[in-house]
């Protein structure tokens, strides 16, 4: 941390310390103590790392605070001096006495008291979720921006630890993931997020340079495309391979299905499409598609409420067999999101009609042999191509 509290009780900033004496000076003739807990600081420098504040190796501190990578200290730094360099006001490091609470920038900006995070180690997504409602009850909106090391992108993939997926948020319609490298000084923007598996996300990154960021909208570049050949063969992989590896998830699925009279490898193309709601499930979408469908359209193609959906789909959640992902930054709407987003694709790609509000009915032809399935499956992607992901 770059502030601490010294023995006349003032409020200093180790980037004040710049000469090199000066910082030997204050670690021999001045005590420093933790704005938090209030325990003592060692004033730290050297040749690499920017002057700082740190815990003694046995203490902890009350604040939640995790000891600081010189690219967590970077980071913070740079963000900070970018909002100065815009006009604003910002604080190092605030503290916040009525929760016990230190963030990293705390800044006003149009009536609303921000306050920045930016994580650059694991946490809890727990400790995450009750750090964002402490701030949340003083009125203060949190900004969790990750840092951009604990990413990992391989062309149009993103694997996503239940840590990393606590940082997506909502952004003009569709979801994203704020990082921040001080290395290139820039911030990368990951939107396009689509969850294939627990941890595995189709993605898109945009990049912006700190010194372009403004207090309007930015001009970094989202990308509208997303890449249906690479989903198709990713699906289509699972159904004839991955859902028989061995996991319990995989065996109660299997379980469902030859229960219900369902091949995985015939499944309708229509289980295991892309949606931007998916991520509110952590179940992969062709679980849990899957058993909308065996639920409720298997294998009479029978008229079927949305609230008998719901029901279904909350008896498999209380069975955990479909489990929530944790958001704590989307504070707005639940799975049902997901079931609603499902059901409006289905009718646009003419896989099911609603035949009277509220009230559906598969229309689709179920095919019962692998080589008809694969042409149904080239067909209905090559359909979903030529509309976009809602």
């Amino acid at each position: 941390m770059f502030t601490a509290i010294n023995d006349v009780g003032k409020r200093v900033c180790a980037l004040d310390f710049k000469e090199k004496h000066v910082v030997q000076a204050h670690k021999r003739n001045t005590t420093f103590y933790c704005p938090v807990c209030s325990s003592m600081v060692v004033l730290k420098n050297g040749e690499k790392r920017l002057p700082h504040f740190a815990h003694r190796k046995d203490m902890s501190c009350s604040g939640g605070s995790e000891p600081e990578s010189t690219y967590h200290l970077q980071g913070k730094l740079q963000i900070f001096k970018r909002l100065k360099d815009l006009g604003l006001k910002p604080v190092l490091e605030p503290y916040f006495p009525s929760i016990k609470q230190r963030g990293d920038i705390g800044v006003m900006w149009q009536d609303t008291f921000y306050v920045i995070e930016f994580q650059c180690s694991s946490i809890p997504v727990s400790s995450l979720q009750k750090r964002t409602e402490q701030y949340q009850r003083e009125n203060f909106q949190p900004m969790w921006i990750l840092g951009y090391k604990n990413v990992k992108l391989s062309k149009c993939i993103s694997r996503l630890s239940a840590f990393q997926s606590s940082f997506l948020v909502p952004f003009k319609g569709e979801y994203i993931l704020p990082a921040y490298c001080p290395i290139q000084e820039s911030f990368y923007i990951l939107h396009n997020l689509i969850p294939v598996t627990k941890e595995k996300f189709m993605a898109s990154v945009g990049k912006i340079q700190l010194d372009a960021v403004t207090l309007h909208e930015q001009a970094v570049n989202l990308s509208t495309s997303f890449p249906y050949c690479d989903w198709q063969s990713t699906i289509h992989k699972q159904k004839n391979n991955h859902i028989h590896y061995h996991s319990n998830d995989n065996e109660r699925f299997l379980r469902e299905l030859y229960k219900s009279g369902v091949h995985p490898h015939i499944l309708p193309p229509a289980l295991g499409i892309p949606l931007k709601e998916g991520i509110r499930l952590l179940t992969p979408p062709l679980i849990w598609q899957a058993y909308l469908y065996i639920d409720c359209f298997w294998p009479n193609q029978k008229i079927v409420s949305l609230h008998k959906i719901y029901d279904e789909f909350q008896n498999r959640i209380t069975r955990k067999d479909i489990t929530i992902r944790d958001l704590p930054n989307i504070i707005h709407g639940d799975w049902k999101d997901a079931v609603n987003n499902y059901l409006k694709k289905l009718i646009e790609m003419n896989v099911i009609e609603e035949v009277r509000p509220e009230f559906f009915q598969w229309t689709e032809d179920v095919c019962q042999n692998s080589d008809s399935i694969a042409k149904q499956e080239e067909n209905f992607y090559l359909r979903m191509k030529r509309g976009s992901l809602q």
